[in-house]
Formats: C-alpha cells, structure tokens, sequence
C-alpha cells in the first residue's frame, strides 16, 4: 500500500506533490512525538518505580546509563547529542549544502535521539523530551525532500522549520507556540509562502497528537485571580531572579571551559564515560535529596495544582542536576526542567506574599525562566499559556518574559545561538587532533 502510494505521489504536479508530502511528513511528526511522549512517560515511571522500591537504584542506573547511551551515540548517534534546537538552526543555515545538513538532521540521527531520550528518562537524567522533538522532527521533514526531485534550499528550509515547529505544537500540545517558537527562535524571519506551510504542519501534528493523547495540559490548568498592580512587586522580583539564573544557566552551559577546573575539564575530554558516570553519581546523590529526576513535571504539577511550592532546595538541587545532565553531552532537552526550575524561583517568593498569588508567582517563574534560558520571551509565554490553560495571566506572564530575558542579556549569551554555531563549526574537516580516538568503557 505504502509503496503504491508513494507511486501516486509521484505522478502529482511538482508544488502539489511538495505540499503533499509536507502534509504527510507533519502527520508522521506528529505520531512519532506521541510515540516519544507514551515511551518516555513509561520509561520514567519504570525508573521511579524501581526507585520507590530500592532507594539506591539511582546511584546504579544513572552512572551505568549514562555509559551505554554514550556508546550507543558513539556508534549510531553522531549528530543526536544534546537538545537537538541547535542542530536544527544550524541546519537551517546550511540547507543549500545537503551534505552538511544530513551530519546535522536524519533518520538515523532521529531513531537515535529517540532511543537516547527513552533511555535517559529510564536511567534518571535530568532531561526533557520536548527540545529534542524539534530535531527529530525537522529530521523527518528533512528527509521528505527526497519525494520532490525539484525540491530547492528554500524548500529544505521550509521542511525544516515546519519539522521544528509541528515538533514543539506536538510534545507541548502547544500549536500557537509551535508556530511563535519558529519565527522567533528557528528563523527570525520567515516568508509569507513559509508561514503558510508552517502553520499547516503544525495543524496537522497537532491534530495527530490530540487523536491519541487529547486535549490534555502540561503542567494542569492553573487558576488564578484576575489580575491586579499588586502582583507587580513580585512579579519584578521573580523574573529578576529567573533572568539572572537562566542567563548564568546558560554561560555554564555554553562555557565550561572557563569555569571547570583544568583537570576537571581534561578528565571530560580524554575519559568521557568515567566523567559520565561521575556526573550520574552526583545527580543521583542529589535526587536522593529532593525529586528531581527527569523532567520535572511531575513534581511541578503536584506543587502548582496544591499551591503550597517545592521546597527551597530543590531549585539548587534541579540547577545542579541540569547541569550535570548538559555536560555529559547526553541526548536531552532542557525546556520542561527550565520550566520546574522556575516554578522553583517562584517557590522561594512564597512566604512573603498573600497565598492568594501563589500559584500565579511559580507560573510567572516557569515562563520567565524558560525564557531566560532561551533567549525567546514571546515563545516562553506562549507556551506556558497554552500548557496551562493560564489565559487569564497574558499581561503578567509577558511582563516577565520579557524582564527575564533582558535580564539574562547581562551574561551576553545565547545559548541555542551559540551551540548552533558550535555546531557548525564542527562540520568543518576535521584536525589530526579531532581525529583522536576516544576511549572505550
């Protein structure tokens, strides 16, 4: 049947079969992110099964995880480590030369994101799912071109930004975000014809996700108080504190060379799987402190939906864990832990305002952390409206996006941007020095 319609595809007027063939690609975009959501739900719940059961499961499954997703990277992974955003900007800026981009997205680099993710969740890093759907996403649309022979640079940009954004509207079940998140973050401008295909994709994956996981949101629907200038002093507070954490999340992240100790940092680069395990052991001994495993979300609903807040030190202990899950180089998003570490920030503002605020001041903190660490204001309160249900906060959630965001500017990085370009510097030809072969565990 497959093969019979691929045969039909092809007998289409070229601009008919490209737009076919968008249509389908979002279509498949959105059941593979339905497929990541249910397998990365199972995966974690395994995990903090057996953790509920043997308290020290984590100090084993974490260092020993964490070992076997970086050999199985090594063999069949190349391209699939870290958050996937950036390999989909740079992607996008090498879309005229096809070899480069194909280092950067594919199927291949798609299956092994998807495995890397599963097993992440399954072995307790601190990570997301929702960052790398957009690589695997774009990774599918990508490799759509192939059933338009005539199919340009202009074209593969298209699939690509398409790809992203039906990645994001699907694993969020955020459709206006997965649109916002592609002009304001993936491309910064986009053409008329482009937006069209794009809200298309992102109509038609959304439509997929909800047939199979409804209409359900991220982090439960949130309800507030309308709004009112009292809620402007903690507001400030909030988004200062969140743009000066995610903005010094992301120098950390973008520059570990300048801040780990020399040794430290050679041990990272000459015996990969032993610093690896190390950062496994230290995320594990933190999760035995405080839930902070996965995502997050978990925890993050549990406290907005009860408004009593996270304890203090599960901020520290969740910035710690992120981190440590970033430097190992592992497949994993940081999108749904920014947003756990902001409900964080706002919990430690808690016990000097009315409780009546409460929930208002973590979801305040949510969007403005996410948008610190992002650099994207107007995406970061998009998606927290929808994942929330959080309509009635759109003046005081934008407000602090974009107060967070200028406020992570101090720091003068960009995390996405900056990896994006790593990236494509890593595409150059290799050094002799490059060339060296890592070691084996």
């Amino acid at each position: 049947m497959l093969k019979h319609l691929l045969a039909r595809l092809k007998e289409l007027p070229d601009r008919t079969r490209a737009t076919l063939t968008l249509w389908l690609g979002a279509a498949v975009v959105g059941l593979v992110a339905v497929m990541l959501a249910k397998a990365a739900e199972w995966a974690f719940a395994g995990f903090d099964a057996l953790t509920q059961r043997w308290w020290w499961w984590p100090l084993l499954s974490l260092p020993l995880g964490g070992m076997a997703i970086r050999w199985l990277m090594t063999r069949i992974g190349r391209g699939a480590e870290g958050s996937g955003i950036p390999q989909a900007m740079a992607a996008l800026q090498v879309a005229d030369q096809p070899a480069m981009a194909e280092r950067l997205l594919g199927l291949r680099i798609a299956l092994a994101k998807f495995v890397g993710i599963v097993a992440g969740l399954g072995s307790g890093f601190v990570l997301g799912r929702e960052g790398p759907t957009v690589q695997i996403g774009a990774s599918i649309m990508y490799a759509c071109h192939r059933f338009v022979p005539l199919a340009d640079a202009t074209f593969r940009r298209q699939l690509i930004l398409a790809g992203g954004a039906a990645g994001i509207a699907a694993a969020f079940n955020t459709p206006l975000a997965g649109i916002v998140f592609a002009f304001e973050e993936l491309a910064r401008s986009v053409e008329e014809r482009t937006s069209g295909k794009l809200i298309g994709a992102v109509i038609l994956a959304g439509v997929v996700s909800l047939a199979f996981l409804g209409n359900y949101t991220y982090f439960g629907r949130i309800r507030v108080p309308d709004f009112d200038y009292g809620i402007l002093l903690p507001m400030v507070l909030v988004s200062v504190v969140a743009g000066l954490l995610g903005g010094a999340f992301s120098w950390l992240c973008v520059n570990p060379h300048r801040w780990l100790p020399r040794t430290l940092a050679h041990w990272r680069l000459v015996h990969p799987y032993h610093f690896i395990a190390g950062c496994g052991l230290l995320i594990a001994l933190c999760g035995l402190i405080a839930p902070i495993f996965g995502s997050g979300a978990e925890a993050t609903s549990v406290a907005v939906a009860s408004g009593h807040g996270l304890p203090w030190y599960y901020l520290p202990l969740k910035f710690i864990g992120l981190l440590a899950t970033f430097l190992t180089g592992l497949p994993g998003g940081i999108f749904a832990p920014s947003l756990s570490l902001g409900a964080g920030i706002g919990s430690w503002f808690l016990p000097l305002f009315d409780s009546s605020i409460h929930v208002k001041l973590m979801a305040i903190g949510m969007a403005a952390m996410l948008a610190a660490v992002t650099r994207a204001p107007l995406t970061s309160a998009v998606i927290l409206m929808e994942m929330t249900d959080g309509h009635a906060m759109v003046i005081s959630t934008l407000a602090a996006t974009m107060i967070a965001a200028a406020v992570a500017r101090l720091f003068r990085t960009n995390l996405y941007h900056d990896l994006a370009e790593r990236s494509l510097k890593g595409l150059l030809p290799a050094t002799p020095a490059m060339e060296k072969k890592e070691e084996t565990p």
